[in-house]
């Protein structure tokens, strides 16, 4: 008598985790994207700005008295503006990191 064995279904993966595929070195299992670091950076540069334009945009419709603009929201969109500012110089300072480590190996 011959025991099938037992499969366990495979774990939906998270779509932000899906690029960690390749690093586990399952057979079959598809390559990571590349990514463009010029373009992460463009991208979270623009993102910074939006923001704060955003954060700016709301202080002066509320400092004007718009009454559908209160206080809330403007903290909120400051402090988006900020956390888009801080992923932007953490990513810069990461690169930054990355490179003079790469400098200073020795062949």
């Amino acid at each position: 008598m011959t025991i099938a064995p037992i499969m366990m279904p495979t774990p939906p993966v998270a779509p932000e985790l899906s690029g960690l595929r390749g690093i586990t070195g399952v057979a079959g299992a598809e390559q990571p994207a590349k990514v463009d670091l010029a373009e992460s950076f463009g991208k979270a540069l623009q993102d910074a700005h939006a923001a704060e334009h955003r954060a700016t945009d709301a202080a002066e419709r509320f400092a004007k008295g718009d009454p559908r603009m209160g206080i809330h929201e403007v903290v909120i969109a400051s402090e988006k503006a900020n956390i888009a500012v801080r992923y932007a110089t953490t990513l810069k300072n990461k690169a930054l990191e990355a490179y003079r480590e790469l400098m200073a190996t020795q062949v």
